[in-house]
């Protein structure tokens, strides 16, 4: 489903480097070589600049304290031990977007794309800034969501295993805004909706931990690239090399001691870039759903968790539940340190990552079943083990020596 039309400024790109020597695909991926440095020096220059703009005008994280005073800001939550400065994410974003934007044409595929992901990028500045409600940041996500589901990009079909193919666009309606054109299918482009709405909060929840949610997506972003190059879509293995690259130069500045957080800007973004990127490609469900396996499930579990325990009366009660309840939570609870959570979950995302871009037919098949069954076993096992460390924490504790 890649539209995108490349400039003559990718073209350059991608013929920079010699690639006579290489043989078979190799030569392809060294032709991004180029853009994945351009994510690396930019980042890495960009990410001190961002830091002494947000010291400059106070918009940082504070140990345990509420940011603008804000009632729905979990201070329990917070991992860092010194005020650390915010808007990290711009530093990702900004070389990605430009990537973007001089790489392929504007037209009726790339605009709502940038679109999309400048009200995402906005958005999210400006929770980091303020820490706006979760009421406002629901909005411009589902306000993105809504850009990209009446554009061009529709689900029309899923891909499972094998070639089994669900068709999805028992109907399609064709329009125009402002002179681009437009497109629904049905019922397809729900579920795309939905899907992005899951991907954005299932990743941002990955965020718990330092440098957890930038190593976890570096691996991902690295695996939609090889996906990328096997489809054949450059849009997609663009994108997603310059944001790996991007990533790998802010891991020196967000694993511990952090130096500054991505914050909102990666938190918003990162799911949905994710979820597009795999979309775009045309890669089956079943490889997205073994790449961003392990925060999808935990997301899930994690709102059930919270329906079964807290019982909220509406959706406006459960999104404003705040707990410490997701899996990096659970394995800090067993001592495990950020280094080593983070590790963890780059690990697994690798593992089944990797499995399901080597695995076709029948193998896919039951390798999505392991993954899935794998993950549910991990998290059901690891928040056991924790909830079984906090109680005997407790009854250790010199408090309850008085209890009765």
């Amino acid at each position: 489903m890649d539209y995108a039309i490349p400039t003559q400024f990718f073209t350059y790109l991608t013929n920079i480097v010699d690639t006579s020597f290489a043989t078979g695909d190799l030569s392809k991926y060294l032709a991004f070589l180029p853009i994945l440095l351009i994510g690396i020096v930019s980042s890495f220059l960009l990410t001190p600049i961002v830091g002494k703009i947000a010291w400059k005008y106070g918009i940082t994280y504070k140990p345990k304290v509420k940011r603008n005073n804000k009632e729905y800001d979990n201070v329990q939550k917070a991992q860092h031990d010194i005020e650390t400065p915010a808007l990290g994410g711009l530093a990702i974003m900004i070389p990605a977007f430009l990537i973007m934007t001089l790489c392929f044409q504007l037209n009726a595929f790339s605009i709502p794309i940038l679109l999309a992901l400048l009200v995402l990028i906005i958005g999210s500045a400006l929770d980091d800034i303020i820490n706006l409600d979760s009421k406002i940041q629901l909005g411009y996500q589902i306000l993105a969501c809504l850009i990209i589901v009446f554009s061009i990009l529709d689900l029309s079909s899923i891909g499972m295993i094998g070639n089994h193919i669900f068709n999805l666009s028992a109907y399609t309606f064709d329009f125009n805004f402002l002179g681009l054109p437009l497109s629904l299918a049905l019922p397809g482009d729900i579920l795309l909706f939905f899907w992005l709405m899951l991907c954005i909060n299932a990743v941002k929840w990955v965020g718990g931990s330092p440098g957890l949610l930038e190593g976890y997506s570096t691996v991902i972003f690295f695996l939609l690239f090889v996906i990328g190059i096997r489809t054949e879509t450059l849009f997609s293995s663009t994108v997603s090399i310059v944001m790996a690259g991007s990533l790998l130069s802010f891991l020196f500045f967000a694993i511990p001691p952090q130096k500054i957080m991505s914050g909102s800007p990666a938190k918003s973004v990162f799911g949905f870039t994710m979820a597009l990127l795999a979309l775009i490609s045309g890669s089956k469900f079943s490889t997205s759903l073994m790449i961003l396996g392990l925060p999808l499930i935990d997301a899930i579990f994690v709102v059930v968790r919270r329906m079964v325990v807290h019982k909220p009366k509406s959706l406006g009660e459960l999104m404003k539940i705040n707990d410490a309840t997701h899996f990096h939570h659970q394995l800090m609870k067993l001592n495990f340190s950020s280094k080593q959570i983070l590790l963890t979950e780059a690990s697994i995302a690798f593992l089944l990552g990797s499995i399901a871009i080597a695995t076709t037919g029948a193998m896919r098949y039951f390798a999505i079943i392991f993954g899935i069954t794998l993950i549910l076993f991990l998290i059901v096992f690891i928040n056991y083990k924790a909830n079984r460390e906090e109680l005997k924490k407790k009854k250790d504790s010199p408090e309850s020596k008085y209890s009765y």
